[in-house]
């Protein structure tokens, strides 16, 4: 199997887990943190399904130099995910945090602290010499500046085949590439165009690139560029949370196809693992057992 390369943004994510109690200076909300949690986001969920998977992963990033860098360091080391994050004293780490209830794990509102700037010329050409000729690669695009045109346009040029979990704003950047996955509001974004057919065939048609969407409850549908269409329908038993649900996807996709499996049954294994993976609060990293024994039933 080849090494999966995921170029992304990281993010550091917070779960604090509470109690609500009245608020003695106003009628706003008021939590006491009975425990924290913490786990990487964005590009660092992917990387984290894939070592879940059993993939041979390294994880690429910018981050800032400090302590929420820190800590996504630990985190990497003690999941035994390989990583490279370029550190940049400009930047700051980007942290999501996330306010839930300690007894029910009910979702109540989050927070962010974090500001978009593209990555400078020099890291571009840091990440691209952690590049090997056979590596498969991700691009886990969270709009926060890691991924540029110029990135993008260099590792196009090295010819491995590239995935990517994209975002509106860089639509242009992923013409003749191998797969996207986008979401039905990141397509309709993309293409002005509300019906999801339609959405599909014009991404497809476009980019020349081959378009796997993601519709939630009603499954995925997917558009090749020599034609092929097909779609499956969700496989979820029950909805919890789909933070990190589309992380999964593109990292099941990406495990399965690595080992041999065509695309198609790589779409309808990622398909069961989505649904898996909103059964649970937060981003679940999902193991190739569960996956298989889920497609099994």
């Amino acid at each position: 199997m080849k090494r999966i390369l995921v170029i992304g943004d990281v993010l550091l994510d917070k779960y604090d887990f509470c109690v609500h109690r009245e608020n003695p200076e106003s009628n706003a909300p008021c939590f006491t943190v009975i425990e924290t949690n913490l786990k990487i986001g964005g590009a660092g969920n992917v990387a984290a399904n894939l070592e879940s998977l059993g993939s041979k992963v390294k994880l690429i990033s910018v981050v800032g130099k400090d302590e929420s860098a820190d800590k996504i360091k630990t985190i990497l080391k003690k999941s035994n995910i390989d990583f490279d994050l370029i550190e940049d004293e400009e930047r700051s780490t980007i942290i999501k945090e996330r306010i839930l209830s300690k007894t029910s794990g009910e979702y109540f509102f989050r927070k962010d602290t974090e500001k978009k700037e593209y990555i400078r010329e020099k890291h571009v050409l840091e990440i691209l010499n952690s590049v090997k000729a056979d590596d498969l690669i991700i691009i886990s695009d969270y709009n926060k500046g890691v991924i540029s045109k110029e990135l993008v346009s260099k590792l196009k040029d090295k010819g491995n085949t590239i995935l990517v979990d994209p975002k509106p704003a860089h639509t242009t950047f992923y013409n003749d590439l191998f797969l996207i996955t986008p979401n039905l509001i990141e397509a309709i974004e993309m293409t002005r165009e509300k019906d999801w057919l339609k959405a599909g065939k014009i991404l497809v048609n476009q980019l020349k690139t081959n378009v796997l969407l993601k519709k939630g409850a009603n499954g995925v549908s997917f558009f090749g560029t020599c034609g092929e269409r097909f779609d499956i329908d969700a496989n979820a038993k029950k909805v919890f949370d789909v933070t990190g649900a589309g992380d999964t996807v593109i990292a099941v996709l990406t495990h399965f196809y690595n080992k041999g499996f065509s695309l198609k049954e790589s779409i309808k294994l990622a398909n069961d693992a989505a649904g898996i993976a909103v059964g649970f609060p937060g981003c679940y990293q999902i193991s190739e057992k569960e996956v298989l024994e889920e497609s099994m039933k």
